[in-house]
């Protein structure tokens, strides 16, 4: 038993024996027509060679026909599953040729190992059996009769020591081979090295694709809970004794909360967008448009839009400086439009999570933001002063931990924490690396 593999008990062992002696023989029931096909090629043959020939070659036709087609590879896969517990991964698109045949070297052994049952079955156990009673019996004439059918023109003991030697032989023989058949189904039905590492890339750009979609949640969501927070307490704090301020509080949480459903929306854009690209759009637009107003009056979805990048951040600073996070700016608005979009658009996600950061924990409210760009290189700074409670935070977190990874996918850098007893964020982008292509 494998090391690590949860112990078998009595009945389940004797369940997965039965499995695979079920699989073996339905490889023996499909391999009756080809034995009665080769006993009928062989009988022409003894009568006129050319048309055993063309009997030959019948059963061949018979034989790769429905070992290559794709369906019998699928009966197989699942039989394999089901019989003999072999979870098979699913197979890859445009890697079929190698599948193929390696998919009709299968279904042969299926069909060799069936008849190697029928034989075990039907002739080698009844004779080891059969001889094994009657020597006991002493009736050896019957003995030699059974036996001499086996091994012709030979004596009594040599026939016996044959026939039983042969029983004994195929019976081992068909026992390991159903052993083993579980293996060997990986190897012929499992995928190949180029398929295992294509599943690997798909596993990974799906994997790196749920963790950017978590990201763009984080960043709208997240934002705008923080946003809407603040300023529903400020309106609390402030509706007794400056009912006009609380109003702008509460139409600040109105604005956030309408901004923080358009990008909502389009990341459940992005989604429905993936899956009718997969063939599964019919019922993409159902189910989840209602919930997000991101659905028109005939139920289908709005088209995605653009990603926000810096050309959006003097609008979004706008709203922060009415939420009351003063913010001073050091950057040429004019240079913004230029940065290209695999720089600008993670650029703005950064500055959204660090600024959002700043309107929870700024103690005075105030930043200081600095944009630089050369040749080369987007350069951002980011300051603001904290007090003791925001200064004792960890550096961690699922927001930060998405700066860094934003950065690192757009080949640029980021470095966070406290520095000269604020909180600093510097971040750089190169200018001419489009690695990560924002949606």
């Amino acid at each position: 038993m494998r090391r690590g593999a949860r112990r078998e008990n009595p009945a389940q062992r004797a369940t997965r024996i039965f499995r695979h002696f079920v699989f073996l023989m339905i490889g023996a029931l499909l391999s009756v027509p080809y034995i009665v096909v080769f006993v009928w090629a062989t009988q022409v043959s003894a009568f006129d060679p050319a048309s055993g020939v063309v009997a030959f070659a019948v059963l061949v036709l018979l034989l790769v026909v429905p070992a290559l087609l794709s369906a019998t590879r699928a009966l197989e896969r699942t039989a394999v599953a089901e019989l003999l517990g072999v979870q098979l991964a699913a197979p890859v698109n445009g890697m079929a040729g190698g599948r193929r045949w390696r998919g009709a070297a299968w279904y042969v052994v299926h069909l060799i190992s069936g008849a190697l049952t029928i034989v075990t079955v039907a002739f080698a156990i009844p004779i080891i059996i059969t001889v094994a009673l009657l020597t006991l019996a002493g009736d050896l004439e019957t003995v030699t009769e059974v036996t001499a059918v086996v091994v012709p023109s030979a004596d009594t003991t040599t026939a016996v020591l044959w026939s039983l030697g042969l029983g004994l032989g195929l019976t081992i023989f068909n026992i390991l081979a159903g052993i083993a058949l579980p293996h060997w189904a990986q190897i012929m039905l499992g995928p190949t090295s180029a398929e295992r590492a294509a599943l690997a890339a798909q596993q990974a750009e799906a994997e790196a694709r749920r963790n950017q979609l978590a990201r763009e949640l984080h960043d709208s969501v997240g934002h705008a809970l923080t946003v809407t927070t603040l300023q529903a307490t400020a309106a609390h704090d402030m509706l007794d004794r400056d009912r006009d301020a609380a109003a702008r509080a509460m139409q600040a949480v109105a604005d956030t909360g309408r901004a923080a459903l358009a990008e909502l929306d389009h990341v459940i854009g992005i989604l429905r967008s993936e899956s009718e690209s997969e063939g599964e759009g019919g019922g993409a637009g159902e189910g989840s448009g209602g919930s997000t107003g991101s659905t028109g009056d005939d139920g289908g979805s709005r088209p995605v839009g653009p990603a926000e990048t810096l050309e959006d951040l003097p609008g979004f600073l706008d709203r922060l400086d009415e939420q009351g996070l003063q913010i001073t700016r050091r950057y040429d608005e004019a240079v913004l439009a230029s940065v290209p979009a695999g720089a600008s658009g993670p650029a703005f996600k950064v500055l959204q999570e660090g600024l959002t950061n700043a309107l929870k924990y700024a103690r005075p409210q105030d930043a200081e933001l600095s944009i630089g760009l050369d040749e080369t290189w987007l350069r951002i700074e980011l300051a603001n002063p904290v007090d003791a409670t925001a200064a004792a935070r960890p550096s961690g977190g699922r927001g930060l931990e998405g700066m860094r990874e934003r950065a690192r996918l757009a080949g640029g850098t980021t470095q966070v924490g406290m520095d000269d007893g604020g909180w600093k964020l510097r971040a750089g982008f190169p200018l001419t690396d489009s690695r990560q292509e924002e949606e």
